[in-house]
């Protein structure tokens, strides 16, 4: 699979990307977990060079990830290699870096989206961003056009070159593409959470489809099972209600069953379930751009090498649909 085109801008990205959530570290959310526990910057560092090494040039982060501490890693990777990757960050919710506290309050005002945007080029060590994406996933129309406006004079000033909304509202996702110039649209997307609706409004605006959660927050890794169980500082051991795939830890039984449907066709012809489940994205679009959250070398380098499977076929890409539907 060659490079894609994010959106419709010149930007030329892997077809997958490198997700920097999980590299933050502990942070909190409404004094929840809101991280997936301790990290090892060195393995950190050498994930990333490992992925760039392996063709993944697309880096996505937040500066509320480990409030900051994702971007800083990142930065560190790139200092005297900038050319090699593409950054994408995002911004929108307010959070104390000291104690890693991220709060409710989000600010998606003018001033504020400057400030951010300078603080993120601080720890990223760039004097550019290439896709600032809006964090927060839903607000008025009136906040969006202010939103839009101040995103604007920082591509016009050479800070940002292309701008996004990380949202998995659909109406809110159109009213973007119809007030924008912006170039992506990240939403949850995966083979146990189908969001067609949200891929389609991209194909038909010239959109990318940038997906998180491809992997369902680790649960098509295959490593859990109806015993498992998460720690409470992992953000799926919290009890925040947006964790669709675990609860208190456990994965949800209606998720593992639809896993153990498709699991067959997900890992046909050699490739693991990890692939499988990146391979199925690919096949809804060439839109399609998965980023899965990686935290070390091994799964980068697994993750890498779905890209030489490439997508899955059109037949399998029905058969699963067939499965799935007949399982709701």
């Amino acid at each position: 699979m060659e490079k894609k085109t994010l959106g419709s801008t010149p930007l030329q990205v892997s077809p997958l990307g490198f997700g920097g959530w999980a590299i933050g570290g502990p942070f909190w959310l409404d004094g929840l977990p809101d991280g997936w526990g301790e990290v090892d910057d060195t393995e950190s560092i050498r994930a990333i060079e490992t992925a760039l090494e392996l063709g993944i040039n697309f880096l996505d982060t937040a500066d509320v990830y480990g409030t900051g501490h994702s971007e800083e890693i990142i930065g560190q990777v790139l200092r005297g290699r900038r050319q090699d990757a593409v950054i994408a960050t995002k911004f929108g919710f307010t959070y104390d870096s000291a104690s890693r506290d991220v709060y409710t309050k989000i600010d998606v005002s003018p001033e504020y989206i400057r400030t951010a945007c300078q603080a993120s080029l601080q720890r990223l060590a760039t004097d550019y961003i290439d896709l600032y994406q809006i964090h927060p996933g839903e607000f008025s129309t009136e906040q969006l056009d202010s939103a839009i406006d101040a995103l604007e004079r920082l591509k016009q000033e050479g800070l940002i070159r292309e701008y996004g909304w990380s949202t998995g509202n659909t109406a809110c996702a159109e009213q973007f593409a119809l007030r924008s110039s912006g170039a992506a649209i990240q939403h949850p997307f995966n083979v146990l959470s189908d969001d067609s609706a949200m891929v389609d409004l991209c194909e038909r605006h010239g959109l990318s489809s940038i997906n998180n959660s491809p992997l369902a927050m680790g649960l098509l890794s295959g490593k859990f099972t109806a015993s498992s169980s998460l720690p409470a500082e992992d953000v799926r051991g919290s009890s925040h209600e947006w964790v669709l795939y675990f609860k208190d830890g456990k994965p949800r039984a209606e998720y593992l069953a639809k896993l153990d449907a498709v699991r067959e066709i997900l890992t046909s012809g050699g490739r693991s379930l990890v692939q499988g489940a990146l391979a199925w994205i690919w096949g809804k679009s060439a839109r399609t751009l998965p980023i899965p959250g990686l935290k070390n070398v091994k799964q980068v380098e697994e993750a890498a090498k779905a890209i030489s499977f490439g997508p899955l076929t059109s037949a399998q890409m029905n058969e699963i649909e067939g499965i799935l539907r007949g399982s709701k």
